[in-house]
């Protein structure tokens, strides 16, 4: 058993502080990477009636960002940022620096650890996870894959516990990055992390660069004429969204040649392959979207079946950056879950081709 003597240490001298600072206020140094900038997006491609059916948000949105995307409109894109941190501890999930921390990892702040794990001592390391990578797959592949490609080939990389992904170890294989390590106790002399969330002109070149290294990769695959398009099935893994209608939905998609895959069932490699320069992807919303982002077409399209008490546009911040089209439905609600209205679909299918 140990103590996690870091958060006893910033307990006291926040107490003796009077208050706790952000933690990117102990940085010694901030260069940007990417200045803010400011595009006009589209509007979302959605169907009379639809917005009516809303009945609430996902709890990551808010209706401010949202009636932009949907709309159409200017977009301001937070600069990419990276921070320089000296003399970090990290426990478990957490960075302590004075009388600050930072919760970038996966799981809770203990006093007391049952593990045994030596505490490291880092000299510099750039860290390569961000506090919702490490919480969900979707965003893991949109910002933390993405991480991997800031700093200089060789540079000594670290990432922080994470939930575990299915398909995490597959798509690093792909896209030719490493699998960093993982401390679970250090001691870091000299800490670089990043703010780098905003879908900035930055973030496109490296969106576009693992599209490239997935191509690279799958090469030596057989060859493959793309599919009319892709239906990617939510799973039970995540959180629960039962559509209710699917089989019905599937049968459809499939008799306009479209591939139906089961993400969970499949691996990263079998899901690329399949899904390659398809020019349109139908799912319900959620991460899983994610295994199609750098697979699908250049221009393609994205129709999104959407929870109507969990609306979310998250993937329209993606398609728009990447000069895509985005399209949704909202489901009704049904007994056991929502329904789609597969006539619907079909109408918004029609439009995006």
């Amino acid at each position: 058993m140990q103590l996690n003597l870091p958060m006893v240490k910033r307990v006291f001298r926040r107490v003796v502080a009077g208050r706790s600072p952000e933690f990117h206020r102990m940085a010694s140094r901030e260069w940007v990477l990417c200045p803010a900038q400011r595009t006009m997006v589209p509007p979302a491609l959605f169907l009379p009636g639809a917005i009516e059916r809303i009945a609430a948000l996902s709890p990551w949105r808010n209706w401010d960002a949202e009636h932009t995307l949907l709309a159409g409109g200017f977009i301001e894109h937070a600069a990419s940022v990276a921070h320089l941190v000296t003399d970090v501890d990290l426990v478990g999930a957490f960075l302590y620096r004075g009388a600050s921390k930072l919760k970038v990892g996966y799981g809770d702040e203990k006093v007391l650890d049952m593990g045994a794990a030596p505490v490291e001592s880092l000299d510099e390391v750039h860290l390569m996870t961000s506090h919702s990578g490490s919480h969900f797959f979707g965003t893991m592949m949109l910002d933390d894959m993405p991480l991997s490609l800031i700093p200089e080939p060789g540079s000594p990389c670290i990432a922080m516990v994470s939930k575990p992904y299915l398909h995490e170890a597959g798509y690093r294989s792909l896209l030719q990055l490493p699998q960093h390590h993982v401390p679970l106790r250090a001691r870091i002399r000299r800490l670089v992390y990043y703010t780098d969330f905003a879908q900035n002109t930055f973030k496109l070149r490296r969106y576009v660069e693992l599209r490239r290294r997935l191509r690279a990769s799958l090469k030596q695959q057989p060859n493959r004429s793309p599919p009319a398009g892709v239906y990617l099935r939510r799973g039970v893994l995540g959180e629960p969204r039962s559509l209710v209608n699917e089989d019905d939905l599937e049968q459809t998609l499939r008799a306009l040649g479209y591939d139906i895959l089961d993400p969970e069932h499949l691996s990263a490699n079998e899901i690329a392959w399949r899904s390659l320069d398809a020019p349109v992807v139908v799912a319900v919303e959620g991460s899983h979207l994610s295994h199609a982002i750098f697979s699908v077409a250049d221009g393609a399209s994205l129709l999104v079946i959407q929870p109507p008490d969990r609306f979310a546009l998250a993937y329209k911040e993606y398609t728009d950056r990447m000069h895509m089209r985005f399209a949704f439905v909202v489901a009704e609600p049904a007994p056991g879950g929502f329904k789609v209205v597969i006539d619907e679909v079909l109408r918004l299918l029609e439009r995006l081709s």
